[in-house]
């Protein structure tokens, strides 16, 4: 096989981590959960929502008061003679179980932020995955470019042995070139988006590739369960479960507005020094702040609009989710019946026509136009077959971001239930 200078510059700039070991989906996926920047910061996240949940715990801390009257005065008064001292302890009782709400409130919030995080883990390790499987594509097209160019070499040797029989036209073997030079070209340029594409999967970990290829097969498509139990699944989903902590927390902050609308009070107890008269008392306070209805009701009445809110955002985003998997599983049948019919019907039709084509042209019976467009039928054959069982996998992976299963590529079907 030869290639010309910016194909060989190209699959040398590739080969340069030959050395290194193939990576698998497996392994990609468990370094980006140990090293996504992402995943990482959700860590400290995670801390301070824990941290406001157990503040929201405390009950209000007592006071502390002390008070100095009638000193530096004059006459009877002078210095500290005449001086009272009141050292008391305050605390403030929570009416309307404001500390429960708080507890309430703190918590669902403790929970949003789990399932932010476990979507977020999804959505890292679905953008893994698929520039995985864009690794994959470019693996196949290389491949398929390089059997490209074999079957052009081959073409060529041909007309070059007719043209020694001076039975070939000089424009019959530049066509050749021009085209062999045209897919050294286009392997060059796949190369380069290889190595691209090797950083960019590697990024998700924030490090350097230290991989050769990635291993999988494309053409392994998964079997799918039932829509029935993918709704199932669709239900106990991180994305499902956000949505209805968010009601559930807009219905705490409801309740927590509520609970506010009750006035706190404040008792508190000491003892006063009399200096002057010699007198030590007791001494008793209360206190009770003197809350505007309009602020009260104008809180309950903004908590009340927001709990409406998530409530229909849920019923909405139920409906659309639903929506959209039965769209996804539609899609995928289509996906399946398009790779059946390419590997079946249109594959075997391409390759038979460029048997007889080459063997019609090897004995001069066809023209090297129908030859080359042979050829071209049967790349364009494989590339659709390759760009098909692609987009098959990518819904998957978006199937498996609705319902929260495993990322897989491929292999054991992650459902209990297969469908017939």
């Amino acid at each position: 096989m030869r290639y010309s200078l910016p194909a060989l510059l190209a699959a040398i700039c590739y080969c340069l981590s030959a050395s290194a070991e193939p990576l698998s989906l497996t392994q990609a996926l468990q370094q980006t959960l140990q090293h996504n920047p992402a995943l990482q910061a959700y860590s400290y996240q995670l801390r301070i929502a824990e941290a406001s949940l157990l503040n929201a715990g405390n009950s209000p801390t007592p006071q502390l008061d002390i008070a100095i009257e009638n000193i530096l005065g004059r006459g009877d008064n002078r210095g500290l003679a005449g001086a009272e001292f009141t050292l008391s302890l305050s605390q403030q009782i929570e009416l309307g179980s404001k500390r429960e709400r708080r507890l309430d409130v703190a918590g669902w919030r403790n929970k949003l932020q789990q399932n932010n995080y476990e979507l977020t883990r999804l959505d890292v390790l679905a953008d893994t995955t698929k520039q995985y499987i864009q690794l994959l594509n470019l693996q196949q097209q290389r491949v398929l470019t390089e059997q490209k160019i074999t079957r052009e070499t081959d073409l060529l040797n041909t007309a070059l042995e007719r043209g020694k029989a001076s039975n070939l036209h000089e424009a019959d073997i530049s066509r050749i070139k021009l085209k062999l030079l045209r897919s050294e070209i286009a392997l060059a340029n796949i190369n380069q988006q290889l190595e691209q594409q090797r950083y960019q999967l590697a990024a998700n970990w924030n490090a350097e590739p230290n991989f050769s290829e990635v291993t999988g097969d494309l053409a392994v498509l998964p079997l799918l369960p039932a829509l029935s139990e993918l709704q199932t699944e669709l239900q106990r989903s991180p994305l499902t479960s956000r949505y209805l902590t968010q009601q559930r927390l807009a219905q705490s902050l409801l309740q927590q507005a509520e609970a506010n609308s009750k006035a706190n009070i404040t008792v508190s107890a000491g003892i006063r020094r009399d200096e002057a008269q010699n007198d030590t008392s007791l001494v008793l306070g209360f206190s009770l702040p003197l809350y505007t209805a309009a602020a009260s009701k104008a809180n309950q009445l903004a908590a009340e609009a927001e709990q409406e809110l998530a409530s229909s955002q849920q019923q909405l985003n139920h409906t659309q989710l639903n929506l959209l998997l039965t769209h996804y599983v539609l899609q995928l049948n289509t996906l399946r019946s398009v790779s059946t019919a390419i590997t079946n019907q249109l594959l075997p039709q391409a390759k038979h026509l460029l048997a007889t084509s080459m063997a019609g042209y090897q004995q001069g019976q066809i023209d090297l136009l129908s030859v080359l467009a042979a050829d071209e039928e049967l790349l364009q054959a494989n590339l659709e077959l390759v760009e098909s069982q692609r987009h098959f996998h990518l819904i998957v992976l978006e199937l498996e971001r609705l319902t929260g299963q495993p990322l897989v590529l491929s292999g054991p079907v992650p459902f209990a239930k297969i469908e017939n």
